[in-house]
């Protein structure tokens, strides 16, 4: 099974795109893979990509909302 380069996550499926726990894209597919992580909220300043946060982020600091892999 593939394992994600940032966590270490093992994947469901050897098909899988994407890792199951920090939404990175799994080796094979690195080139199609979103590569920066912002946050999920669109009234958050941070949501336009100005501030990208490092892989290992889940949740914005200015208003606690998600964060996603975006390309």
């Amino acid at each position: 099974m593939k394992k994600c380069n940032n966590c270490g996550a093992e994947a469901y499926r050897n098909e899988s795109r994407f890792c199951k726990s920090c939404g990175t894209g799994l080796p094979e597919h690195d080139n199609a893979a979103p590569n920066i992580n912002i946050c999920t909220n669109t009234q958050c300043g941070q949501h336009t990509g100005k501030f990208i946060y490092p892989n290992e982020t889940h949740f914005c600091d200015m208003c606690g909302s998600k964060t996603v892999f975006a390309g």
